[in-house]
C-alpha cells in the first residue's frame, strides 16, 4: 500500500511537471506569433476584422471611432459610396441604408452614405430619418449630409458621388478604393467585388448602356452602380478635366477655391462643374428617365473615358453583371431557400414596409448575416414601422 501511494504521488508530480512544460511552450509559441503579427506589415487588424465577418465568427461591427482609428495604420481600404435624399417620397431609399452599409460590411467594404436635402428646413430630419441615420452609426457606417435646396436633393443624391475624390482625408486616404452604389442595391456574393490584377478599376455592367455622342466625340455610357478607383483618380478625373480647364480660364477667386484640389464635398463643388457641361439642364426640374435624370452617368463616363485617354497604362476592367435578384420578379421569387445564384440584389421598393414582404425579406438576411444582426434588423423594422414620418 505504501509502494502504491508512492507511485501515485511520483505519478502526479511527473504529470504535473509536464502540464507544466506544455503551458511553458504554449506561452513561447503565442509568443512567437505574435512577434510574427507584429513585423508583418501586410496584416492589420481591419484585414483581420474583415475576415472574422465574412467567416461569421464576430457578430458586432466597429464604432465609428474606431473605424477612424483602424484608418491612420491601413492602406488601400475599400470604400462603398451611396446616398439618398432626405425629401424623397419613396422611404424605402434611406430605410434600406443600415441594411445595404452592412452587406457591404460582409464583402470587405466599409460604408459611407450621404444625406442630401435643405437641413434647415424645421423638423427635417423625421423619427424615421433619425431612426435610419442611428442605426448606420450603430453598424458602423459612416454618414455625412451634403447642404442643399430641396428642389436639387434628388439630383445631387445621384451626381454626388462621381465627387467621391474630395471626400475628407479623415475618412478616406488617397489610395484606398471608392465603389458606386445604390442604397437599395445589396451584394451577396462575396468573391464579386475584389481587384483583378493588373487592373487599376472595374465597372459593373460596362456594356449596357451603349454610347453616347457629346463635344463632337463619342463615349461609351458607364452605369454608376458600380466603378470601381481609388480616391485620387476619383479627384484627378476631376482635375484633368476639360470643364476644370475651361472654368479656370474664366474664373474669380470664390470659384477657384471650389476648383482647388482642396474643395469639399458641396453643393457648390458639385453645381460649379455640372451646371457649366449641362447649362439649364441642371437647374431645371428633374423627371426620372429625362436627360436629367442620367446627368451622373454622362458626367462621369466623359470624365473617366478622358482621363483613361490621358493615362494609356491606366487598365480599366470592364465587366459584365452577375444574375441578379430584381424586384421587378415580384416578391414571391423572393420566397426561396437558397440564394447562391444571384450576384446582387435590386430590393423592393416602399412594399418592402408590408410585414408579409418583410417577413419573406427575412430569408434572404439569413443567408447573409449572423443571428445578431438578423435580430438587429428586425428590431430597426419595428421601430420603423411605428416612428412617425
Amino acid at each position: 500500500m505504501t509502494i502504491n501511494n508512492q507511485l501515485l504521488e511520483t505519478n502526479q508530480t511527473t504529470g504535473s511537471s509536464r502540464m507544466k512544460s506544455a503551458f511553458l511552450l504554449l506561452c513561447i509559441a503565442l509568443l512567437i506569433v505574435s512577434i510574427t503579427l507584429y513585423l508583418n506589415t501586410n496584416i492589420t487588424w481591419e484585414t483581420l476584422h474583415t475576415y472574422l465577418i465574412n467567416n461569421r465568427i464576430i457578430a458586432t461591427y466597429p464604432s465609428v471611432n474606431a473605424t477612424e482609428e483602424i484608418s491612420k495604420i491601413h492602406v488601400n481600404r475599400q470604400f462603398a459610396i451611396f446616398a439618398c435624399s432626405i425629401h424623397s417620397s419613396v422611404q424605402s431609399y434611406s430605410f434600406y441604408t443600415p441594411i445595404t452599409a452592412s452587406s457591404w460590411n460582409r464583402v470587405g467594404y466599409n460604408a459611407i452614405v450621404i444625406f442630401v436635402g435643405d437641413f434647415t428646413l424645421p423638423n427635417v430630419l423625421t423619427a424615421r430619418l433619425k431612426l435610419s441615420r442611428a442605426y448606420l452609426k450603430h453598424v458602423g457606417a459612416h454618414v455625412l449630409d451634403v447642404q442643399c435646396n430641396a428642389s436639387y436633393a434628388v439630383k445631387l443624391s445621384q451626381l454626388v458621388r462621381v465627387f467621391s475624390g474630395f471626400l475628407p482625408d479623415s475618412i478616406v486616404h488617397d489610395d484606398d478604393y471608392i465603389l458606386t452604389g445604390d442604397s437599395d442595391l445589396m451584394p451577396l456574393k462575396i468573391n464579386g467585388y475584389t481587384l483583378t490584377n493588373g487592373t487599376d478599376g472595374f465597372i459593373f455592367n460596362a456594356l449596357c448602356c451603349g454610347t453616347f455622342k457629346r463635344r463632337g466625340k463619342s463615349y461609351r455610357m458607364y452605369p454608376m452602380g458600380h466603378i470601381y478607383l481609388k480616391k485620387k483618380v476619383w479627384r484627378a478625373m476631376i482635375l484633368e478635366s476639360k470643364q476644370r480647364a475651361e472654368l479656370l480660364a474664366n474664373t474669380d477667386e470664390q470659384k477657384q477655391k471650389l476648383l482647388s484640389e482642396n474643395a469639399s464635398v458641396s453643393f457648390e463643388t458639385v453645381s460649379i462643374y455640372v451646371r457649366h457641361e449641362f447649362k439649364d439642364t441642371y437647374d431645371n426640374n428633374m423627371v426620372k428617365g429625362d436627360s436629367a435624370w442620367y446627368m451622373d452617368q454622362v458626367l462621369c463616363s466623359m470624365l473617366l473615358a478622358d482621363y483613361c485617354e490621358k493615362h494609356k497604362n491606366f487598365k480599366i476592367d470592364e465587366r459584365g453583371r452577375p444574375p441578379r435578384l430584381d424586384r421587378s420578379h415580384g416578391i414571391k421569387y423572393w420566397n426561396r431557400d437558397k440564394f447562391d445564384e444571384f450576384g446582387d440584389a435590386h430590393l423592393l421598393h416602399d412594399a418592402i414596409l408590408h410585414e408579409p414582404n418583410w417577413i419573406i425579406f427575412n430569408r434572404l438576411l439569413k443567408t447573409l448575416f449572423n443571428e445578431t444582426l438578423i435580430n438587429l434588423f428586425n428590431d430597426y423594422y419595428k421601430q420603423y414601422i411605428i416612428a412617425k414620418q
